[in-house]
């Protein structure tokens, strides 16, 4: 494979790109022309990103081992699931897959992209034709972490000054220790701590979820005592990190069984996954590619070899105190003694005729290479060797190559190695047509909220929200649309279930430009006390079949289960619900600030909003109303002046016309709806208006069997002089949904009613 240099040029900002895409959307704009004049789709700090279009047959996500733990509150999912994303190509290349597994304390978007925005090695690899599947392991990203099913947060975050001259160059604050980190001259900016391009790397990182795992499972005995409620203590726990090495295997299988032979590439402490897997599926595992991984033979926790948990030798052991060891001497500079078996050396029965290969930087806190590993898998019988990239010309990377000012160079030498040792002329099987095919001219991610808050172990990221962004190849809409999910949810919701399209992929195929967000402490945006205070309980089934029950169990059933436990379905659903912060109020103030960061960044657009996240469309058009272009709520909010909203609909100040200081100036009264019900509206004679939300088209969107009231909140916005509709689906002859009704049967239809009303309202 030739080597493909991909390169950006300084240009227009997002909002001149939206700009100049208004005046050509007409004509149905192809974007290569336009992209050519742009700078970046995703400028996530000072440089310009790289854009890589791609056409997937692919974009869907699925869960692995959703197993059910039933608590005090009710059922819940364990803790134990593992979140893949899919990434298929439209023309495969290549005969085998990568699974691409994360580090310590990061999670899949470690792959994705850059800390100033450029493409990551997931792009790249789908680009070359390779089918990519990128994992959140349990407890990471999309894979929820609760303390009730993992024992407790870690004892802090990922704090700046800990990664700040660790993973990024030596600074002031944190000098070189030794001669190979003063090398460190690829990374994207200075690193230190205030970088816009630290905090970009941090806004993911929530720390490695290995300890005290109850009821993921009882724990260890001798294991320490919580530090306080729902932390869990410091230190790193050799038992705890065994049990979730298991889970890490079986999952691992479950993918392979799922997805057939495939090569695993893993990072930093994500690296034994490779191995794990290979351990008990050995024929499905074609390569492993460990990028800085894995740790040395016989060295701390890896007390069988290069494994923490039993691994089949031949001949056989029962127990890891039965291989006796012998410590070679350091071979070189920079590189400490290490263990080995005493000969006679057993050999890994399982792992023989895999290939695989270390990969190590030049300027990492790992310098100069990892010769122990590579030594301990060729003694025991493996086709094993290290990549190590000064060898090739390829100088100045630390510990997150992936991520560097040269990663697509980095990655070049990976791709040959896996041409040369694993793919062996292997037939390529060619991915049918899929509903969840779409044709991109640039995708990535950034972070808004990057806000930083002191605490006595170091600086932390406060409430970050994550923004992931899909630019078609073809742009037919004058505004994107901004996707906000449901209370307990993520963008995931917009996604689909079980390989199925959802709204996001519709709208990206209708010509939208799609921005998905993660609100603060859901999905890829981290949770933890010390950032967003105390969590709620962890989600139950309890919570979400009583929305599925009504459109699984009625006439013209839209559900696509049976919408009770046991239902695969809901068990998707329910693998990736996160629990949200108890104090409303504050969240309601983070959606305002960082949903006008994200307008501020990308221009004028479409706000759409589902269930507990309504808020969040007139807490934006609060802060930005010439940005807001249209809110299209699905069941979002409830009714003005319920529960804390004692702004209307909100729950912190909105701007009045006369104008209030204190919400107490809102008399109200009671109001009988047509149905019945009766909701609170502003008393007569002192009616104000919503000086923000003038102006902009609000529809109120319900479904046939979900039970929410759109009467009651169109009426409140009505007499604050809004332009604002009740779309009931069943004036529109579309019955027997749910409050899930993106991801039901019909979902398609239901998306071409709010695409129409779109294009109504909102004006060209």
């Amino acid at each position: 494979m030739s080597q493909k240099t991909i390169t950006g040029k300084r240009g227009l900002t997002r909002r001149d790109f939206g700009a100049a895409a208004a005046t050509t959307v007409a004509g149905g704009l192809a974007l290569n022309s336009l992209l050519s004049k742009t700078a970046g789709a995703a400028e996530a700090g000072s440089a310009a990103a790289a854009k890589v279009p791609l056409d997937l047959a692919e974009w869907s996500y699925f869960w692995v081992g959703v197993d059910r733990a039933d608590l005090a509150s009710g059922t819940v999912v364990s803790g134990k699931q593992m979140y893949v994303e899919s990434w298929i190509p439209s023309q495969v290349k290549h005969p085998y897959p990568i699974v691409l597994v994360h580090g310590g304390g990061g999670q899949g978007l470690d792959w994705m992209g850059t800390p100033d925005g450029r493409p990551g090695w997931a792009t790249y690899l789908a680009q070359e034709g390779y089918r990519v599947y990128v994992v959140d392991r349990p407890g990471h990203g999309h894979s929820p972490l609760h303390p009730l099913t993992h024992g407790g947060f870690p004892p802090t975050t990922s704090a700046l000054e800990g990664i700040s001259g660790q993973f990024t160059p030596p600074n002031a604050a944190k000098p070189a220790n030794n001669e190979f980190r003063k090398l460190h001259n690829q990374w994207p900016g200075t690193g230190e701590v205030g970088s816009k391009d630290l905090d970009q790397l941090v806004a993911s990182q929530g720390g490695s979820y290995v300890v005290l795992p109850a009821p993921f499972v009882s724990a260890p005995a001798g294991a320490a005592v919580r530090a306080a409620p729902g932390i869990a203590p410091a230190g790193f726990n050799v038992a705890a990190t065994a049990i979730a090495h298991e889970a890490w295997r079986e999952r691992g299988a479950m993918l392979l069984d799922k997805i057939g032979p495939a090569i695993i590439m893993t990072h930093s402490a994500g690296g034994p996954f490779g191995w794990l897997v290979a351990e008990i599926r050995p024929n499905l595992v074609k390569g492993i590619i460990a990028v800085e991984g894995g740790g040395q033979p016989f060295a701390g926790a890896n007390v069988w070899g290069m494994s923490t948990i039993p691994v089949a030798y031949d001949p056989p052991v029962k127990d890891h105190t039965e291989i006796k060891t012998v410590e070679v001497a350091a071979p070189e500079n920079g590189v400490g003694p290490y263990k080995l078996q005493a000969e006679p050396a057993r050999k890994l029965k399982n792992l023989r005729g895999i290939p695989i290969v270390i990969v190590t930087a030049e300027a990492s806190f790992a310098s100069p290479g990892n010769p122990g590993g590579v030594a301990y898998f060729k003694q025991a019988g493996c086709q094993a060797e290290e990549l190590r990239l000064t060898r090739l010309g390829i100088h100045g990377n630390g510990h997150m190559m992936m991520v560097e000012k040269n990663n697509r160079q980095v990655l070049q030498p990976i791709l040959d190695w896996m041409s040369r040792t694993v793919e062996k002329n292997a037939p390529v099987t060619q991915p049918g047509a899929a509903e969840t095919a779409i044709k991109i001219a640039d995708s990535g991610f950034f972070w808004t909220g990057l806000e930083h808050k002191k605490m006595p172990y170091g600086t932390i990221l406060r409430g970050q929200m994550f923004v992931e962004y899909f630019i078609p190849q073809q742009v037919r809409s004058r505004y994107p649309i901004v996707l906000v999910h449901g209370g307990g949810g993520s963008m995931l919701h917009y996604m689909g279930v079980n390989g199925m399209a959802g709204w996001a992929h519709y709208y990206i195929q209708a010509g939208y430009p799609v921005y998905l967000v993660d609100r603060p402490g859901h999905g890829r945006a981290p949770y933890h006390p010390d950032a967003l205070g105390p969590i709620s309980a962890c989600p139950t089934y309890a919570q979400i079949t009583v929305d599925t029950l009504r459109a699984a169990q009625q006439p013209n059933k839209q559900w696509i289960g049976t919408g009770d436990i046991g239902d695969p379905a809901l068990d998707q659903i329910l693998a990736g619900q996160n629990a949200a912060p108890r104090d409303n109020v504050m969240a309601h103030g983070l959606w305002a600030s960082r949903g006008a960061e994200l307008l501020d960044k990308i221009g004028p657009a479409i706000i759409q909003v589902h269930s507990a996240g309504g808020p969040f469309g007139y807490l934006v058009a609060n802060e930005r109303p010439k940005l807001v272009k249209a809110i299209v709520n699905v069941e979002g909010g409830g009714a003005a002046f319920q529960g804390q909203n004692a702004w209307g609909l909100v729950d912190v100040p909105a701007v009045y016309d006369p104008p209030i200081a204190d919400p107490k100036e809102l008399a109200t009264k009671d109001v009988t709806g047509a149905n019945g019900q009766t909701y609170k509206l502003q008393a007569d004679g002192n009616v104000r208006k919503l000086k923000n939300l003038q102006g902009i088209p609000i529809v109120y969107v319900t479904a046939e069997r979900s039970g929410r009231n759109g009467e009651a909140h169109v009426a409140f916005l009505k007499q604050a002089g809004c332009d604002a509709e009740d779309l009931p689906l069943k004036s529109r002859g579309i019955l027997g949904n749910g409050h899930f009704m993106m991801l039901e049967a019909n979902r398609k239809q239901v998306f071409d009613v709010l695409d129409g009303w779109i294009k109504q309202k909102v004006k060209a």
